[in-house]
């Protein structure tokens, strides 16, 4: 399969739908569209680059299969969720299935008596 040249000489690839989904969220992160000198972030957009309040969150970095890759880009396309907030809620609920027990603000899990 052939690449199409671009105007600078390199190569140019068509997004995944992942990637379009970047594009779009890079295109509303940067402010385009807002009035604003050059360089300068607009109030709206250092307003969503502050630090969040609320509980920590980590990295979770894993592999799933393609089917379910499909299936969760649906989820957050069509319900306009993000993905953090679809694999937490799932999550949560697995455990709470497996009967694991809560974990304090800190991430420690204490054991419960029963």
């Amino acid at each position: 399969m052939a690449k199409a040249g671009n105007s600078d000489g390199g190569t140019r690839r068509r997004p995944t739908g992942a990637g379009r989904a970047a594009v779009g969220a890079a295109k509303r992160a940067s402010g385009a569209g807002d009035v604003g000198g050059a360089g300068t972030p607009s109030p709206e957009l250092t307003a969503k680059l502050e630090p969040r309040k609320g509980p920590t969150k980590v990295p979770l970095n894993t592999r799933v299969l393609a089917s379910t890759e499909a299936r969760l880009n649906w989820l957050v396309n069509d319900r306009q969720s993000t993905v953090t907030n679809v694999v937490d809620v799932a999550l949560q609920e697995f455990f709470d299935r497996y009967r694991v027990p809560p974990a304090d603000h800190d991430g420690r899990i204490t054991e419960q008596e029963s």
